[in-house]
């Protein structure tokens, strides 16, 4: 599965299409981005206003469309996350419904890094294998048992 910079790039190639953002559109900055360097303010102010809403409460946007004189920027918020794609299109240039297309193909396969997720945490991290209690207290035992200031000479059985 390609990653979400070499589907970035991938997007950049759709006929009219001058950038491609990662936004994180809590703080409002760019991630990373291909092609013009276009700010992530835009799209972090549109998405700040929506937050509050009862759409995006009740989980119904999947992307937007805003539209200039000379250009569209369309929107597609990565799900679990506080990122989203921003690609910015010529109007007269892109095909608009194409270049949707392809954005909420992106949003929907891309992995969102674990440090990304919503609220800046990751899952909670599970442990490998299931800990037998006894032999954890032995170990423990063990190991509070042992000197720091000299070095023991007889052998340590757990």
């Amino acid at each position: 599965m390609p990653t979400i910079d070499q589907q970035m790039r991938e997007m950049l190639q759709t006929p009219g299409v001058r950038s491609v953002c990662l936004v994180d559109w809590r703080v409002g900055g760019t991630v990373s981005h291909v092609g013009d360097d276009d700010g992530a303010e835009d799209s972090a102010s549109i998405l700040q206003a929506i937050d509050k809403g009862p759409l995006y409460t009740a989980d119904t946007v999947e992307d937007m469309v805003v539209t200039d004189v000379d250009h569209h920027l369309l929107l597609a918020v990565l799900k679990g996350s506080d990122l989203c794609v921003q690609v910015r299109m010529e109007r007269d240039r892109g095909h608009l419904g194409f270049a949707l297309r392809r954005l909420r193909g992106l949003a929907s396969t891309a992995r969102v890094p674990l440090a990304r997720r919503a609220g800046g945490r990751g899952p909670t991290p599970r442990p490998a294998v299931a800990v037998d209690r006894a032999v954890l207290e032995r170990v423990l035992d063990g190991l509070r048992s042992l000197s720091v200031d000299r070095p023991r000479t007889e052998p340590v059985v757990a």
